[in-house]
């Protein structure tokens, strides 16, 4: 698992697969080991990057808030393609990683063809309730109590045991600093509800019926706003829809690329 140089920091990349190039990131409190369901799958297709954000996983976690924002992970995101040679990429971004996404079309235009995204909207989104007990959990409690909380908001009800523990331990993993700079401050500070009708490529969206997190109303909106974007309302999942009901959305994300 390379590091990369990329703006300063060392940024996790992992690669599978050979084809077209399939990016993925993921959310805020995971890592690139979030796609375990889905890289055996895809590698078989497609040449798949998947990167630990800043902040997370084996990237690098810098100290202060002023290095957490939408923005400076959609350039490290950039960067990385830069690194790589990648052009014409598929972007798959999920709850955050889907904020990420809208940032790198917007902020790129030409590196992408199309874009997938899961589980997520086009502005901060996540209900006020959710984000209180969050914020007062990380203060609090122990990163176990938290990553427990979060499984309990993130999953549809009653979860899959296993699923919920490979969740709880993903969460727990995290370093408590750099996660909360991201959920209080670049998540919180996101907004491209009143630009992502300039983004110009195929776009599928795919929401969970049971997303407490990011309800589908705002995965709706993305698609309502997005020229000819599809939208696809998965039933019975919530904000993990891709370990909750992994063959249905690599059926959904496979269909759409191969279109």
């Amino acid at each position: 698992m390379p590091l990369f140089d990329i703006n300063g920091l060392n940024i996790n990349v992992r690669q599978w697969g050979q084809g077209e190039p399939l990016f993925l990131i993921h959310g805020v409190g995971t890592r690139s080991g979030l796609w375990t369901n889905q890289v055996p799958v895809f590698a078989a297709h497609y040449h798949v990057i998947a990167i630990d954000v800043r902040g997370f996983g084996r990237s690098d976690k810098p100290s202060g808030r002023q290095h957490y924002s939408i923005e400076r992970m959609a350039g490290d995101v950039i960067g990385v393609c830069d690194a790589l040679g990648l052009s014409d990429i598929n972007l798959l971004g999920a709850s955050m990683g889907g904020f990420i996404a809208q940032q790198v079309v917007l902020s790129r235009p030409g590196l992408c063809k199309r874009l997938v995204l899961a589980h997520t909207s086009s502005e901060f989104a996540i209900p006020a309730d959710v984000m209180a007990t969050r914020l007062k959990a990380l203060d609090e409690t122990s990163m176990d109590d938290y990553a427990k909380l979060v499984a309990a908001q993130a999953l549809a009800q009653p979860p899959d045991p296993m699923v919920e523990e490979w969740l709880c331990e993903m969460i727990a993993d995290n370093a408590r600093e750099p996660y909360k700079h991201a959920l209080a401050g670049a998540l919180a500070e996101f907004d491209l509800s009143a630009r992502i009708s300039a983004i110009d490529i195929p776009t599928l969206v795919i929401a969970g019926s049971d997303d407490r997190v990011l309800p589908p109303a705002g995965g709706r909106s993305i698609a309502e706003r997005i020229p000819g974007a599809k939208f696809h309302l998965v039933d019975a999942v919530g904000h993990i829809g891709y370990a909750e009901k992994p063959e249905t959305f690599n059926r959904l994300v496979l269909d759409f690329l191969k279109a």
